[in-house]
């Protein structure tokens, strides 16, 4: 058989090279698979990384329902209030993802009146939407006052019956010492929430939490507003429609470099 009647022109390039070389062993070694391109998820898995990536911006803001929601569609991990705190302070990583501010993120937290222990669940009816928010109180947390409960995205689900909305959590935390009010606190290390005693705004570790009353939902960031550019307050109020960061493998800072 001659060379040239190989139609296709890559193995007519192989059976050179193999004549070249004097070896032909080169003509039975496998193609090495080609890597997915960069935001595929052939497996299905949580995409998890320590970047961060725009999904939904500011302007075309969803309600939390809609933003986890998509992210479960997605399987894209929403960025936790921890996370979204290193990108705005100390760091100007917010800049390449500043269309998602004022954003949720996929800090879920519920707290009762102050003083009220915890009971079997925490309720919370949503004025702007009407829902009434379900936050199921692990066993050995109840009666329990003056805290927060705390579970993280991807570690929770939302399930729907009717009006109401149950938080569905595979891992829940307690933040011991919840302000009672407004003002500056230091954070805990594991989910940046506000707690214990107040401190000076100097602080450059301290943040401005907004409560409410009583509340069953997710941390917000810039929502609101905030002190001539600083990006410290922690939301535990917002309602309505946000935006939206997740984590990636590639952060949108160097998609841009690239």
């Amino acid at each position: 058989m001659k060379l040239n009647s190989l139609v296709d022109p890559k193995k007519r390039e192989l059976v050179r090279e193999a004549i070249r070389r004097k070896d032909v062993s080169i003509l039975f070694k496998k193609k090495p698979a080609e890597e997915p391109a960069r935001g595929a998820n052939p497996k299905g898995e949580w995409i998890h990384g320590s970047g961060l990536e725009v999904l939904i911006t500011s302007a075309n803001g969803v309600p939390f329902q809609e933003a986890l929601k998509r992210a479960e569609k997605e399987k894209r991990v929403i960025a936790s209030n921890k996370r979204l705190d290193q990108a705005l302070n100390g760091s100007d990583e917010w800049e390449s993802i500043k269309e998602v501010f004022p954003c949720w993120s996929g800090t879920m937290t519920a707290y009762e009146e102050v003083g009220k222990p915890f009971g079997d669940v925490v309720e919370f009816i949503d004025e702007q939407t009407k829902l009434k928010y379900l936050f199921p109180v692990p066993q050995n947390f109840r009666g329990k006052n003056d805290c927060i409960l705390v579970a993280e995205h991807p570690e929770y689900s939302l399930e729907i019956k009717g009006d109401e909305r149950i938080i569905r959590a595979a891992k829940v935390d307690l933040i011991e010492r919840f302000p009672a009010e407004d003002g500056w606190y230091l954070s805990d290390p594991k989910h940046g929430i506000p707690f214990g005693n107040s401190v000076d705004t100097s602080n450059r570790d301290a943040r401005s939490l907004v409560r409410t009353e009583k509340r069953v939902g997710p941390v917000a960031r810039n929502y609101g507003i905030y002190y001539d550019g600083d990006w410290r307050v922690v939301g535990l109020r917002p309602s309505g429609g946000l935006g939206v960061a997740g984590e990636s493998r590639v952060s949108e800072r160097d998609k841009k470099i690239k």
